[in-house]
């Protein structure tokens, strides 16, 4: 009896594990005319609902950031959303011939962190239409292996605010560090990024261009290790 009891147990955690190792593969998209597209992600190729709710969710995110200018981007397919892309610039060249420059479109996503218990992916997009400069942004997703659907701050943290304090220490080291004297908030009261994920170290952080301090200051990303931080997590890492 033992020894059937060992060999339930076993079979059940064979099972959990094979749930929860899911293989993302590198999907790559180029095109070079009318417009300039490359866009890098991870994809997994099963027929599960795990997957097909991953993989949604990552090809939206990409969407939305192709189709930023776009309203309706949320409800658009990764192709609709390089169709309308192509499009918009189509129509501005010939409304704009002289002004024209060429648009692109450059996103580098990939798995940075994988356990059972937690997937973080990165998407990070740049995009140029004209103007000074391109916009770039980074998102950070969290998906939860066993069922595909994203985390909320509020499924991973326990409460969000007791540890605001602790990263924001870390902020000021991080902009120590920098030599920055600017306000990074502006007269405003410190304030959790909208991108928080993990790493192999510890939970990441990350402010957007704009999200905090000027244009100039770029991206603003640290991590706090898990040690400072595990006290305050709902999940395992």
């Amino acid at each position: 009896m033992k020894k059937v009891l060992l060999l339930f147990l076993a079979l059940i955690i064979y099972t959990c594990n094979k749930e929860t190792s899911l293989a993302f593969e590198e999907t790559a998209i180029e095109k070079n005319d009318p417009v300039t597209i490359q866009v890098i992600y991870p994809k997994l190729n099963d027929d599960s609902e795990i997957a097909s709710k991953i993989n949604a969710t990552i090809e939206l995110t990409i969407a939305e950031q192709i189709d930023f200018f776009n309203e309706d981007a949320k409800s658009l397919s990764l192709d609709d959303a390089i169709a309308q892309f192509e499009n918009q610039f189509i129509s501005f060249r010939n409304d704009f011939e002289d002004d024209a420059a060429p648009w692109e479109v450059t996103i580098n996503s990939e798995v940075i962190f994988q356990s059972v218990y937690v997937i973080t992916v990165v998407v990070d997009s740049y995009t140029f239409t004209g103007g000074a400069h391109g916009n770039s942004v980074i998102t950070l997703l969290n998906f939860n292996p066993a069922s595909g659907n994203l985390y909320t701050h509020d499924d991973l943290f326990k409460k969000v605010g007791d540890f605001s304090g602790l990263v924001e220490q870390h902020l000021k080291s991080e902009i120590a560090e920098k030599s920055i004297k600017e306000n990074y908030f502006f007269g405003e009261n410190f304030k959790l990024p909208e991108n928080i994920g993990f790493n192999e170290e510890g939970v990441i952080f990350l402010y957007n261009t704009y999200e905090i301090a000027s244009y100039a200051q770029g991206i603003t990303e640290f991590t706090v290790p898990y040690n400072e931080i595990a006290n305050y997590l709902k999940i395992n890492y």
